[in-house]
């Protein structure tokens, strides 16, 4: 399938004493209406067509929550190494380096790469990017922290999921999970207990919407 420029707007964001400046998707209707509009009837019939709609172009409650988060809490980060899964437009991943973390951001969708770079650019902080799809592929490095937001809309077996992100994680690590409520969250957090994480829980009102930050780490007896 052909590349889309999609229109674009900025927006910043001021978290801590750092503003960070994002090039984002301007309007998402309007930018499904033009992968649509772009596709040979073939592609509109292949199962893989949803992934490439450009949902990682609009900044969601649940990854502002995790930046929010991840400036509040930066000895979580800070001399850690960390993995963003499902980066999109890269915000956790910025605040988590600014606040002292090594970080590599991942993500599958093959336009995010240029808008994390960009944001990087816009926001003076440095970054690391890899292309991946974390449901389905792993790598040799092990990671201190893993953290993503809005990652359990899918009806996958929660111990599928459970067991993808913990895969990259070091012993002892941690994830770190925004989530704006997604149903699939209570048999997550079941799953990945029986795998001996346990759960700390806070919330912040983004937008007006709940989002719970979750951080997983090994039960201690």
């Amino acid at each position: 399938m052909k590349k889309i420029n999609y229109p674009r707007k900025t927006l910043s964001h001021k978290i801590g004493e750092k503003l960070y400046i994002l090039e984002v998707i301007r309007d998402l209707d309007e930018a499904i209406d033009l992968i649509c509009d772009s596709m040979t009837e073939a592609e509109k019939l292949d199962p893989f067509a949803e992934d490439l709609c450009p949902y990682f172009g609009v900044l969601w409650p649940a990854g502002l929550g995790l930046a929010y988060f991840l400036q509040d809490h930066s000895e979580l980060v800070k001399g850690k190494s960390v993995l963003e899964l499902g980066g999109g437009l890269g915000l956790p991943s910025l605040v988590a380096t600014t606040m002292g973390g090594e970080v590599l951001t991942t993500d599958f969708h093959p336009d995010v790469e240029e808008y994390f770079l960009r944001n990087c650019r816009h926001s003076s902080v440095p970054g690391k990017y890899r292309r991946l799809n974390w449901r389905e592929e792993g790598m040799a490095e092990k990671f201190d922290v893993v953290m993503g937001s809005d990652v359990l809309y899918e009806s996958k077996h929660p111990r599928e999921v459970a067991q993808g992100l913990k895969r990259f994680l070091k012993p002892g690590g941690r994830i770190i999970l925004a989530d704006p409520g997604r149903n699939y969250l209570d048999a997550f957090l079941h799953a990945i207990s029986a795998m001996g994480m346990g759960e700390e829980r806070s919330s912040y009102e983004i937008d007006g919407k709940t989002i719970s930050i979750l951080v997983l780490s090994e039960k201690t007896e």
